[in-house]
């Protein structure tokens, strides 16, 4: 069905329906017409048409409008270009200048000439245009993580196993020769030794590729049980005593006081993920302390407090955890029980390399080691601490470092149990080890015998049951050393460097 137009509307009433705001200017950019959206858009009322409107652009694009729009004007050339409104959320609009031709400028009475300035709202559309480059940008930096993460992948299961073959080709020349005088039993047994160090370094990195992938996915979960702190992470700390021994680095695992005061025996805990954080720790202490210069000591201390700590021991600062890590915590859930809530904190003490400022800010991005030099000379797969923090989250802990470079590494973390009373006839939990685990245990134990300890390669004894003592630097009481405010800047410098939620605005928000 057809309606019959009224030819007898005004070209003003015509305009005034246009969604988009129109003018007809003067060469001295004063207005002939407007319609009504355009007057919408006015501020104010001002003999120029450019100081009618201006004031609603955004203060960091006033100065390119502004520059573009008379040059436009003087040149008589055409002009379109986007700009921001200067609002609480911030839209985007297009501004377009068009010169009249000369037979518009006869029809206007416009002998000088003029344009037709246009202003039309195109926040949707600049929405989805900078959306679909967030999203290409996202994709990008993952393309060159997933490469990067290949990369070391492939540099961390290649080393080992040229070492492996080396030992191999070692091994059966010994075999083959055995009737002469070949390689001795003891660099026989040190080459099976390797073996076994190389094959649980290859475990760690798939263990870990398999660990991020789960919290990636978010199907890693946590399985709270029975157990004792001290005990498992003894039995934990146990399997590092050959690579100890053989790096000659002095260890120790003590408590502090205060694991004591808050009576940590039995908690409901998943101790087995816990484990994974200080292997991890453990394990690149001992990579950074066998190449130090100076002494090599490492030592894990245990303690525990009532309340969220805010740092163990004084010197590190925990990494403020964002919101989306605080409801990570899985510890609430019905089978952690109704006990009372502890923390137990644990620190990781190294006399090795160090971290610089600047690595340390980047110590637990994805895919991210702490600097190129510790990839190629370390090595790692990069997943390490990201993992380990991530596993914290879950456990309603956090994680921290304070280092500096060539003064050595410290690393904390503490994680959320429920206390548990101790069960009737008590029986050690099964800390089972897998079958590579096993092997290369019996392997190392083999080598030690074979071999031989003496006073300087002696393994370090880790007791499951270890001497509560008062560690000065840790308690509670003790003052921070300079490291302290040292990280606490580089903490504070690693947030300030995350995006603000305005810079996201744009992209999340609805401007209606």
């Amino acid at each position: 069905m057809s309606v019959a137009f009224d030819f007898n509307i005004s070209a003003q009433e015509f305009a005034d329906m246009l969604p988009t705001g129109v003018a007809i200017l003067d060469q001295n950019d004063e207005s002939i017409m407007v319609n009504r959206r355009f007057r919408e858009l006015m501020t104010c009322s001002s003999a120029r048409s450019f100081e009618c409107w201006s004031q609603s652009i955004h203060p960091d694009d006033f100065d390119r409008i502004a520059s573009a729009y008379f040059e436009t004007t003087r040149s008589k050339r055409a002009l379109r270009i986007e700009f921001r409104t200067h609002s609480r959320k911030p839209l985007w609009r297009v501004l377009a200048l068009a010169p009249l031709d000369e037979v518009d400028m006869h029809r206007l009475n416009l002998s000088n000439g003029g344009f037709i300035c246009t202003i039309a709202d195109i926040t949707h559309e600049k929405t989805a245009e900078l959306l679909q480059v967030e999203i290409a940008r996202e994709a990008q930096e993952r393309k060159q993580q997933q490469e990067r993460f290949i990369d070391m992948i492939s540099h961390e299961v290649r080393n080992p196993l040229s070492a492996i073959l080396h030992c191999t080709e070692d091994i059966l020349e010994a075999v083959q020769n055995k009737g002469s005088s070949g390689l001795p039993v003891a660099d026989i047994a040190q080459a099976a030794e390797t073996i076994s160090f190389c094959v649980a370094h290859q475990k760690k990195i798939v263990d870990d590729v398999l660990t991020f992938s789960k919290l990636d996915a978010s199907m890693l979960t946590l399985s709270p049980r029975r157990d004792q702190p001290k005990r498992h992470f003894a039995r934990t700390l146990s399997i590092f005593r050959p690579e100890l021994r053989k790096q000659d680095i002095q260890f120790e695992f003590k408590l502090d006081n205060s694991y004591s005061e808050c009576g940590i025996e039995w908690v409901l805990a998943d101790l087995s993920r816990m484990g994974q954080v200080l292997i991890n720790l453990v394990s690149n202490a001992i990579k950074f302390t066998a190449k130090a210069d100076s002494k090599r000591e490492i030592r894990v201390s245990m303690g525990a407090s009532t309340k969220r700590p805010p740092s163990y021991p004084p010197n590190v600062v925990f990494f403020e955890p964002s919101e989306s890590a605080l409801r990570l915590d899985a510890t609430s859930a019905p089978e952690w029980g109704e006990g009372q809530v502890a923390y137990v904190m644990v620190a990781v003490k190294d006399t090795g390399i160090g971290i610089s400022d600047q690595d340390q800010k980047r110590l637990f991005e994805r895919f991210n080691q702490a600097t190129p030099r510790t990839e190629s000379v370390y090595g790692g797969s990069g997943l390490g601490l990201n993992v380990s923090r991530k596993i914290c989250h879950l456990h309603g802990g956090e994680i921290g470092a304070s280092s500096k470079e060539a003064e050595g590494s410290t690393f904390g973390f503490f994680f959320k149990v429920r206390r548990d009373d101790e069960p009737y006839n008590p029986v050690l939990p099964n800390y089972d080890k897998s079958e590579i685990d096993q092997l290369c245990g019996g392997i190392q134990a083999l080598s030690n015998k074979v071999i031989g300890d003496n006073d300087r390669t002696k393994s370090p004894e880790i007791p499951e049951n270890p001497v509560v003592t008062h560690i000065a630097e840790i308690a509670p009481g003790a003052a921070s050393d300079d490291k302290y405010m040292h990280t606490l800047e580089i903490a504070h410098q690693a947030k300030t460097n995350e995006p603000s939620a305005s810079e996201h605005e744009v992209l999340h928000d609805d401007p209606n």
